[in-house]
């Protein structure tokens, strides 16, 4: 009975499990049991984010923790504010406000759980990630190559319109899990994170299957946000090693370092979009060969590759820039319109939408029933602002500028970070608020995307913290001001 109220209580074991049940929620075929098992685990979360709050003032010891409190109270008045919507609104508002306070009260507050070695949390995740990335990676593209394609339900197995998902549920999915995996194997590189975790070093043959495979599914994926993402990961590190080694720099050397990033950028940009696009029609002669040396029936995929008519080219079958994202983003600045202040909440999108528009929000059909849950802006701004209105949006971006303020003048102020795996998750959060800007990011929906930045967003945090002690325990920021308390 003591080891299971002790696993209950355990806040560390909570968030591992959340992280991998939402990364089995990508999963075709796993998704459905991943969300059934989610909904304990949620359940789970909102017991301990009170419960922490009962025992350890989280809210108080929480870097920030006030502006994120108040975040969370608008988010409140403006469920009050729309009690007239339907029951299903409602209650899909209240579970993203709950989700929210996960957020902010247990993921990123990671910093106040001072008895925990996170490190050690973040290696095992880290380590999840890697050998379940790797394994469905090679099983993904072995079922591509012996070109099994079928679809089940809303499942779309290997292939998801032209573009390769492989064992995902659709291929931006794929993309962000094949980034995060190869972040995760940079992190399992460093050797001060695997010296303070206490855990052995994971094998490199390993760590480059799962970079080979996971770059591979990423450039045949044809997710421009994920690649986003990797090029921003690739151009953060690389300001990080030009300006981190040393604390003070003359004239001259900012000027040469930062045309030498330039540079670098140009040149890392220019080089990923060639190899995929060499990648791409690679993989498609390849698969052309294949098939030309079996027999095949006239109306089989195969056939159709024989003959030239390459029904798989992992090209975007869409082929404007926005993808339709410039229509969704003007649809929202209408809804925004009407309650500017505090926003109409997560759960009236989709009844807003269609009271609106003739045809509704955009991309909503495609969903089905889940359309209520599912339906976004792609683009985590403009869902904040409309959401949660002006007052909400101000709320949220002092927070994050206040943290990267931070946390920024430390990255590159201590220079004995070069086998710390604080510049890799400095680099990735950078880069994952820029990829914010054209996908379902930030904070607004329950998935693996949002929970793995506040994970990270969390880890980070306990850096912050040692870097800035008088902001830790028994203390509180506001204003720039530092008030302390006496907390019981």
């Amino acid at each position: 009975m003591r080891k299971f109220k002790k696993a209950v209580l355990d806040t560390s074991l909570f968030r591992r499990s959340y992280v991998i049940c939402l990364f089995c929620s990508n999963i075709s075929f796993v998704l459905i049991p991943a969300y059934l098992v989610l909904i304990f685990l949620f359940f789970w979360g909102v017991f301990l984010m009170i419960y922490n709050e009962y025992k350890r003032r989280t809210v108080l010891r929480t870097r920030y923790g006030l502006w994120l409190l108040a975040f969370v109270l608008t988010s409140l008045i403006t469920i009050v504010v729309h009690l007239a919507s339907s029951f299903l609104y409602n209650a899909y508002n209240l579970i993203m406000l709950l989700h929210v306070a996960m957020c902010f009260f247990v993921f990123y507050s990671v910093h106040t759980e001072k008895e925990l070695n996170f490190r050690r949390e973040l290696y095992s995740v880290c380590r999840f990630i890697v050998y379940c990335s790797t394994v469905l990676g090679i099983l993904g593209l072995t079922f591509l190559m012996a070109e099994i394609s079928f679809e089940v339900l809303w499942f779309k197995f290997i292939i998801f319109e032209n573009r390769f998902d492989g064992m995902f549920v659709n291929p931006n999915q794929t993309g962000f899990i094949a980034v995060v995996a190869i972040f995760c194997s940079h992190m399992l590189m460093k050797k001060d994170f695997i010296a303070i975790s206490g855990r052995d070093r994971v094998s490199r043959i390993w760590i480059g299957s799962c970079v080979a495979v996971n770059a591979i599914s990423l450039l045949l994926c044809d997710s421009n946000g994920a690649m986003i993402l990797m090029i921003g990961y690739a151009i953060f590190f690389v300001i990080y090693k030009m300006f981190g080694s040393e604390s003070k720099f003359s004239v001259k050397q900012i000027v040469t370092k930062s045309a030498a990033c330039l540079l670098a950028g140009l040149v890392i940009v220019a080089s990923v979009f060639f190899v995929r696009n060499i990648t791409q029609e690679g993989f498609v002669q390849i698969m052309k060969s294949a098939s030309a040396s079996r027999i095949v029936s006239s109306d089989s995929l195969t056939d159709k590759i024989v003959h030239d008519e390459a029904v798989v080219t992992f090209e975007h079958e869409n082929k404007n820039l926005d993808s339709g994202r410039f229509k969704l983003w003007k649809q929202a600045a209408k809804m925004f319109m009407q309650n500017p202040v505090l926003g109409i909440g997560k759960g009236n999108i989709y009844e807003y939408g269609n009271r609106m528009f003739e045809e509704g929000i955009k991309f909503s059909k495609g969903y089905g029933v889940l359309a209520p849950i599912m339906t976004d802006f792609h683009n985590g701004y403009i869902t904040i602002l409309v959401c949660s209105g002006i007052i909400g949006f101000v709320l949220f971006c002092i927070f994050g500028l206040r943290f990267f303020k931070h946390i920024t003048v430390h990255v590159f102020r201590d220079d004995s970070l070069s086998e710390s795996v604080l510049p890799c998750m400095y680099s990735f959060l950078c880069s994952y608020v820029i990829y914010s800007f054209i996908e379902v990011g930030l904070l607004y929906n329950i998935n693996f995307m949002v929970i793995f930045f506040w994970l990270i967003l969390g880890y980070t945090s306990c850096f912050l913290v040692k870097y800035e002690p008088d902001s830790g325990l028994g203390s509180f920021m506001l204003f720039g001001k530092i008030f302390r308390r006496s907390i019981v």
